[in-house]
């Protein structure tokens, strides 16, 4: 008995089955798709997959320019932050005294230190020449490489920065030149406390940012913009239309010029900074690039076209496809004692 159920049920099950590829088989009732259909499913697909595929690399190639920029200018923004925060402790320690102790007629502001910015490669001005300005100057900033002096933090250094079109002095020599190319550089003078020349009128500096003692601290720099101001004067300029500025220059006079042995109240540093596949686009060795070189020619040499100048240098950059970042800043300086 149970075997008969048991056949019958499977008669049953393959009559079905039977019945069913017969239906699916059938051109008047189909009931799968068709080697066209198929194929038309199969390009649309891959259609998407390739604009999937497209839209993924369109993206990544603009997240790797995205983090190129940034990787390059992160270097020339931590050097921006350097300068202004110790540009900001500058100080000159200014004292009044007699014109001449023997015969006096008047007291005077002295100093033993000094505060100086002038255009980058012209006189004493290490650097290289249209690279925009020079600046030094003495700050408490309790830099020493000597142990038997560590943790004291006033001790005063001298401190200056400008650009240079060199190699990196950070590479050994003998290391190929094709991995120390020469670039714009932002060079920072540190001149240890024990090494501090304050009472000399010219080694004070001079002598000492020609040696290794001045270090790069940003590749690409092309531009570094000193631009002395007084906030409560019209026009905030000091003390004329020029960006140089000497703390010594006729200090012994009477009337003494008002920057004589101060140190301005205001100083508004701007530098221009270009990407690394620039630079490698227009290397040339040795050679400044003809492009940099044009693009700064003449600027930066009157304070009441300074825009104008930022302009005209942001302007041919951007022609010349030339990635570029302005950083700039007004510096209060702390220890400022400006009078009139």
């Amino acid at each position: 008995m149970l075997r008969t159920v048991t056949m019958c049920i499977l008669q049953t099950l393959g009559t079905r089955v039977h019945d069913s590829v017969i239906r699916r088989g059938s051109p008047r009732n189909p009931q799968g798709f068709t080697l066209v259909e198929l194929l038309v499913a199969t390009s649309i697909l891959i259609l998407l997959i390739g604009l999937v595929f497209s839209v993924i690399s369109q993206t990544s190639v603009i997240w790797s320019r995205s983090m190129d920029k940034i990787e390059s200018f992160k270097g020339a923004r931590l050097a921006f932050e350097t300068i202004t925060r110790n540009l900001s402790q500058a100080t000159l320690n200014t004292y009044l005294d007699y014109d001449n102790p023997a015969n006096p007629q008047c007291y005077l502001r002295k100093s033993e230190l000094k505060f100086l910015s002038d255009a980058a490669g012209s006189g004493v001005m290490p650097g290289t020449a249209n690279t925009g300005s020079a600046i030094f100057f003495q700050a408490p900033l309790g830099y020493t490489p000597n142990a038997a002096y560590g943790g004291i933090e006033s001790l005063l250094n001298t401190c200056g920065y400008f650009v240079s079109f060199t190699a990196n002095s950070n590479i050994p020599s003998h290391v190929a030149s094709g991995k120390n190319p020469y670039r714009y550089r932002l060079m920072q003078l540190l001149v240890p406390a024990e090494n501090n020349k304050i009472y000399s009128s010219t080694d004070w500096f001079s002598s000492q940012s020609n040696t290794t003692l001045a270090k790069p601290i940003a590749d690409n720099v092309i531009a570094l913009i000193v631009r002395p101001q007084d906030p409560g004067a019209k026009p905030k300029d000091l003390p004329n239309s020029q960006y140089a500025y000497d703390s010594t220059l006729n200090a012994t006079g009477n009337p003494q010029p008002l920057t004589a042995n101060q140190l301005p109240p205001v100083v508004q540093i701007t530098m221009v900074a270009i990407d690394e596949a620039s630079a490698k686009r227009m290397e040339n060795g040795s050679t400044p690039p003809a492009v940099i070189v044009s693009a700064l020619a003449g600027k930066f040499s009157d304070t009441t076209k300074y825009q104008s100048d930022l302009d005209a240098l942001s302007l041919s950059l951007s022609t010349n496809h030339i990635n570029f970042r302005i950083f700039s800043s007004s510096v209060p300086i702390k220890e400022s004692k400006w009078t009139k």
